[in-house]
């Protein structure tokens, strides 16, 4: 439906819907790739070529439409498409975008008074264009049925595998994840990772950073810093965040949650205790409550669900 698509949202499209998983419990999809001109190959941003074979008639039996989004946001959308996407909403179709597809909807007209879920990088632009949708750039992915928004790349995943979960099942959906070979489904709430920031280089405090992220286990509060760096507390704060756009609190705590993840995935013999006091967390209790805001699960559960079985 665009003139030019991301491929990897293209193909968790058809990674989640259109491969056949009868085998494995989950229930049959009637999948195609449907574009406005069918048998016209479409570019991809990776220089691959898509050649859809159906045309939008397809999507007057659809009950699940997923928009393939273009590489840059788009204000405007053909007559053809806007018309063939709100008969299907009309009919009773639900409607997937991910991403930058997010806006062609709006464009069309189907968000108003709507609440989406937007890449952190297109969320003001979707705003100023769009004012009369909501975007919420905190969350992974928004269900407001039958409209169905996620964050960019990966969040899309998370999106197929809760549209699954919601109507056929946990089971269905572990099996879809399991095949893809993915970790934990993130929840719609999770916070999405932060942009790396636009700071200005500091040398002073790059190699805090640098020795921080080695003595995550030792007391790192601020004064602490500030006194490594032979800052006052003020100052200290003020460079922080100009250098790495966050505050040390949250830069530790962040840093702190990626190295328990890390020892959990990656070595068996250390338990979720070992994993807190390496990572620098008083208790596991302290590591659960980051870990389920995180990752919308305990760690327990998340090493159950990423790290492979032993045979």
């Amino acid at each position: 439906m665009t003139s030019t698509v991301l491929p990897f949202e293209l193909a968790v499209y058809c990674e989640v819907f259109g491969i056949d998983r009868t085998g494995r419990g989950v229930p049959a999809f009637d999948f195609a790739i449907c574009s406005e001109h069918p048998g016209v190959p479409v570019p991809t941003s990776g220089g691959l070529h898509v050649t859809p074979t159906e045309g939008l008639r397809r999507l007057a039996a659809a009950d699940l439409v997923a928009v393939a989004p273009p590489v840059a946001p788009a204000r405007e959308v053909s007559p053809e498409v806007s018309a063939a996407l709100h008969a299907a909403v009309d009919r009773g179709a639900r409607v997937v975008a991910v991403c930058t597809a997010g806006f062609l909807l709006a464009s069309a007209g189907l968000l108003d008074s709507r609440t989406i879920a937007a890449h952190w990088l297109h969320a003001e632009q979707m705003r100023e264009w769009f004012p009369k949708v909501t975007v919420d750039p905190s969350v992974l992915y928004v269900d407001d049925d039958p409209f169905f928004t996620s964050a960019g790349t990966a969040a899309g995943i998370d999106l197929c595998l809760h549209l699954i979960r919601k109507d056929h099942g946990s089971a269905a959906a572990e099996a879809v994840a399991r095949g893809m070979v993915l970790g934990p489904q993130r929840a719609a709430h999770q916070t999405p990772p932060p942009p790396l920031p636009a700071g200005r280089p500091d040398d002073g405090i790059d190699k805090l950073l640098d020795w921080a992220l080695g003595n995550l286990h030792e007391d790192l509060s601020i004064d602490i810093l500030a006194r490594r760096a032979f800052l006052s507390t003020r100052s200290f704060s003020r460079r922080f965040r100009a250098a790495t756009g966050t505050t040390p609190y949250a830069w530790v705590l962040e840093q702190r949650v990626r190295l328990a993840q890390q020892l959990l995935e990656t070595d068996p013999r250390v338990g979720v205790e070992e994993a807190a006091g390496r990572a620098g967390f008083s208790s596991a209790a302290l590591l659960r409550q980051h870990f389920q805001r995180r990752f919308g699960c305990s760690p327990s559960e998340y090493r159950a669900r990423f790290v492979p079985s032993s045979p």
